[in-house]
């Protein structure tokens, strides 16, 4: 009887965890869809050849990450982020790149950077960057995630810069 009721409590308390952070996921996501950024995004275009190279990344409101931006393989359609620890730079989170609809605006093409692939953790897995082209060698990026498949919910904007400059990577 006392198991049958802490397992009911339990099952009830993960249920209101899963039901509030579906609500604030929504939320978020129509933050997002109606920010200002929203109105240059949908009005950004794919490239007409893919990024080649490194792209600073920079998120609006986010100061002291660690996250320094990405670095595309457009022969490979693949590309990987780069993060500066202790003055050491360091690949991760590999993805790969294709064009597509966007997930969220469904009137719009975009380039998309997918981290669905067994070299990322499960979580990891569950995040989709599409990024469009709004001025000669800046893109503006929407990061979202899939919890629930078919149904995207959009975390947060980012800019991807093209740049010259080279990390050294520390061996692993």
């Amino acid at each position: 009887m006392l198991f049958k009721r802490l397992a009911l409590i339990a099952s009830s308390a993960l249920g209101a965890v899963v039901i509030v952070l579906l609500v604030i996921a929504e939320l978020r996501s129509w933050q997002v869809q109606n920010s200002p950024q929203q109105k240059l995004f949908a009005a950004g275009k794919i490239p007409i050849s893919p990024p080649e190279g490194f792209y600073s990344g920079y998120v609006p409101g986010l100061s002291g990450s660690p996250w320094q931006g990405k670095r595309f393989d457009a022969a490979n359609q693949s590309g990987v982020n780069i993060f500066v620890s202790d003055g050491k730079a360091s690949a991760k989170y590999p993805f790969h790149t294709s064009v597509g609809v966007s997930s969220a605006d469904r009137q719009l093409q975009v380039f998309k950077i997918n981290y669905n692939n067994s070299a990322n953790t499960w979580w990891i897995r569950l995040f989709l960057d599409e990024v469009v082209l709004v001025k000669p060698d800046l893109f503006l990026g929407k990061l979202s995630i899939n919890i629930i498949p078919g149904r995207p919910y959009q975390i947060v904007f980012f800019e991807l810069k093209r740049q010259n400059a080279r990390f050294r990577l520390e061996p692993k």
